[in-house]
């Protein structure tokens, strides 16, 4: 396999350990009986810890997948990153459906906006797959090699 196709296996591992740290954070600030954690949490650090760790190098991995295989296209990684891009969209709708079951004292610094910055970051992803999967695989061709007849 190329290395674009394990780049988009690492994107798509990222965005699955994103998604599950977000939906338990979500889950966690709702609490055991709907009034929130029976501890101190900071959600905003916890917020920034899970977006630097595995949100954005996800969304970054999948950039730097396309701009390897734009010349000539990749289809496997084309279909790792379309799955990816569904992933985290689906992810962040299910996490934005227990937003309003957060109490308001822990719905600060980007935890009401996350889920719809990583839907649109989703969007994004998928549609690099798409347009991966579009391009019709051609040979590379060598210019340096003039015409030797």
């Amino acid at each position: 396999m190329k290395l674009e196709t394990w780049l988009s296996i690492a994107s798509l591992g990222l965005s699955i350990m994103f998604i599950s740290l977000i939906i338990s954070l979500y889950t966690f600030l709702v609490g055991p009986e709907g009034q929130g954690p029976e501890r101190v949490v900071d959600p905003g650090g916890l917020i920034i810890q899970q977006v630097s760790i595995s949100g954005a190098p996800g969304v970054i991995l999948a950039g730097i997948t396309f701009v390897l295989a734009r010349s000539y296209g990749n289809k496997l990684a084309a279909v790792i990153l379309i799955g990816s891009g569904v992933i985290i969209i689906s992810g962040m709708v299910v996490a934005s459906n227990i937003l309003p079951s957060i109490p308001a004292q822990y719905r600060t610094s980007g935890i009401p906006f996350v889920p719809y910055m990583f839907m649109a970051a989703g969007a994004g992803v998928l549609g690099i797959g798409g347009m991966l999967l579009t391009i019709s695989s051609r040979p590379r061709t060598t210019s340096h090699l003039d015409d030797l007849r």
